[in-house]
C-alpha cells in the first residue's frame, strides 16, 4: 500500500545505539537508521531497503537519503529462491502459499541481514461488513462523526489454534478538482481530466486482536467510524483482513498500543518500531526499522448509503466550497500516485 512506499519519510529519528556505518546527520545527536520492510502475501510480495532521514537542507526542508546498495531475496522451505527490487516496488509475479515458510535475505551497502523463517497462515473470510449508526454523545453536535457509522467486520474464528489478525481498509471518493488556482487573491478549483479520477484515503491506523478467549468463535470487529454526512452520496470503502504471524502480531500490536488516539503508525518514535524478525548477520546488536510480514487475506466492500433517512439525525454536509475556475476551458491531469488514481474502483457504484 502507499504506507508502505512512503514509510521511511514519516519516521521520527531519535538517538539509539548502532555499529551499522552511518551517515553523520547535521542535526544534534541524530543518526540514521536502515530500514528493512518487506511484505509476502498471495497475491504480491515487495521489500524496500532504505535509510530513514537524517538531515535538514539550509532552507528547513528534509534531505532524503541515497538508498543504500542493496539485494534482497526470499528462500522458501524447498529452498527455492525469488529476487525482489529493494525498491519496494510490488511485484505481481510472486504468490504466497498458505502454510509455506518464507526467509528474507538482504545486503545493504556491504552488510548482511536475515530475517527469521516465518510461515503464513490462513486467513479466515469475512463473512459481511456492517454499518450501524450510532451517535457519540461525548462529541459536540457540530463535530463531523457526532452522527455515524460504526463499521464492524464479522468473520468465523478457526477454532483449536492461536489466531492474529489485522485490520486495514481505503476509502475510494470521485475527485472533483485536481488543481487550483489563485486570481486576486481568490482560490478557484480546477476539474480533472478526466472525468474518471478518484482520491484515495488509507487507513492511518494500526488495527490488530488476537482469538484470545474467542477461539472458534464469531467475531465482530470495528474497523472505522464514517460520518453521517454528504457528499460523497455513497460511502465506498473497502475492507482487508489479515492473518499474522506471532512475532509481527506483537510488534503491530505495540504500535497499536502507542498510536491509539495519537495518529497514525508514522507518529511513533523510531525507536520503538525497531525491526522484529530480521537481524544483521554479523553484528545482532544493531538496530534497524521495519517488519518481515509474510500474511494472507480477505477484503470485502461496503457502499453506504448517505442518502437514508436516519431519525432525529441531520446529515452533515462536507462539501468543497471553493469557486471553479473562471476559464471553461481549464483543466488539471488526473495524474496517477499514492493519493489518486484513475482505475475505477472495484463495485464503484455511480
Amino acid at each position: 500500500m502507499p504506507k508502505f512506499i512512503l514509510f521511511f519519510a514519516f519516521v521520527v529519528i531519535l538517538e539509539a545505539s548502532c555499529q551499522y556505518p552511518v551517515r553523520k546527520s547535521k542535526l544534534p545527536e541524530l543518526q540514521q537508521f536502515l530500514v528493512i520492510n518487506a511484505d509476502l502475501t498471495e497475491q504480491y510480495g515487495r521489500v524496500l531497503v532504505s535509510y530513514t532521514l537524517s538531515d535538514l537542507s539550509p532552507q528547513g526542508g528534509y534531505v532524503f537519503p541515497l538508498p543504500p546498495v542493496a539485494t534482497a531475496y526470499v528462500e522458501d522451505s524447498q529452498g527455492n529462491r525469488y529476487s525482489f527490487d529493494p525498491s519496494g516496488v510490488k511485484d505481481n509475479n510472486f504468490k504466497g502459499i498458505v502454510g509455506e515458510t518464507y526467509q528474507l535475505f538482504v545486503t545493504a551497502d556491504g552488510q548482511s541481514y536475515v530475517s527469521e523463517k516465518e510461515t503464513m497462515r490462513a486467513c479466515p473470510e469475512i463473512d459481511s461488513l456492517t454499518p450501524n449508526y450510532a451517535r457519540e454523545a461525548f462529541r459536540s453536535p457540530d463535530d463531523l462523526l457526532y452522527d455515524g457509522f460504526d463499521v464492524y467486520a464479522h468473520f468465523q474464528d478457526k477454532p483449536n489454534e492461536e489466531n492474529f489478525y489485522q485490520w486495514d481498509w481505503v476509502h475510494y471518493e470521485r475527485t472533483e478538482a485536481c488543481a487550483f488556482e489563485t486570481i486576486n487573491n481568490i482560490v478557484y478549483k480546477i476539474p480533472c481530466t478526466p472525468y474518471d479520477c478518484w482520491g484515495i484515503y488509507p487507513n492511518p491506523r494500526v488495527i490488530v486482536q488476537s482469538d484470545l478467549l474467542r477461539d472458534g468463535a464469531s467475531i465482530a470487529k470495528k474497523v472505522i467510524r464514517v460520518p453521517y454526512a454528504a457528499p460523497p452520496q455513497r460511502y465506498y470503502l473497502r475492507v482487508e483482513q489479515r492473518s499474522l504471524t506471532p512475532s509481527v502480531f506483537a510488534y503491530q500490536k505495540s504500535l497499536e498500543t502507542q498510536t491509539q488516539g495519537s495518529g497514525s503508525i508514522f507518529d511513533v518514535p523510531a525507536q520503538t518500531k525497531l525491526n522484529p524478525n530480521v537481524k544483521n548477520i554479523d553484528d545482532p546488536s544493531e538496530q534497524i526499522l521495519g517488519v518481515f510480514n509474510v500474511f494472507s487475506s480477505r477484503y470485502k466492500i461496503l457502499i453506504i448509503n448517505m442518502q437514508q433517512s436516519i431519525p432525529d439525525a441531520t446529515l452533515k454536509s462536507t462539501a468543497n466550497l471553493i469557486p471553479w475556475t473562471p476559464s471553461p476551458l481549464l483543466q488539471a491531469e488526473c495524474v496517477e500516485s499514492a493519493t489518486r488514481t484513475l482505475i475505477r474502483p472495484e463495485g464503484w457504484v455511480d
